[in-house]
């Protein structure tokens, strides 16, 4: 994670254990991800994709956690909504399942380190390659 170019990483070091950053920071990433959206009423409305990588296999998944996000912050006094970026990683873990994580960081200018409170989200998505299982027959 380290090596990915704009990943607020000083800012995920305040909220997590200092265990918890160290493994993650030294996971291998599969695939990154960047949605941009904008905050409306402490919800993200508007994602669309700005970077992806890995075809746009996990792209829809990426959407639907940046909608899906609750973000609290303490701008107020604009008629314009913020705009907030969405870094989410997607990361293949040892046991062969796929876990992604997103992380909200706000998009103002000389903000590259504010991480929006409670803005993390994980979201686990199985076995990679994995075959669905088949349907039972009905009697």
């Amino acid at each position: 994670m380290l090596d990915i170019p704009g990943v607020p990483v000083a800012g995920l070091r305040t909220y997590l254990p200092t265990e918890a950053y160290a493994r993650l920071i030294n996971a291998p990433v599969k695939a990154y991800i960047l949605v941009r959206g904008q905050v409306t009423n402490n919800r993200v409305s508007g994602a669309r994709i700005a970077h992806s990588e890995a075809n746009g296999v996990y792209d829809k998944i990426a959407l639907q956690m940046a909608n899906h996000m609750e973000i609290y912050s303490d701008i107020a006094g604009s008629r314009l909504p913020a705009t907030v970026l969405i870094h989410i990683l997607i990361y293949g873990l040892p046991d062969k399942s796929e876990d992604a994580l997103a992380v909200a960081q706000n998009d103002a200018v000389g903000a590259a380190n504010l991480v929006y409170s409670r803005s993390l989200m994980l979201r686990h998505l199985g076995l990679a390659g994995a075959t669905p299982p088949a349907p039972k027959k009905k009697k």
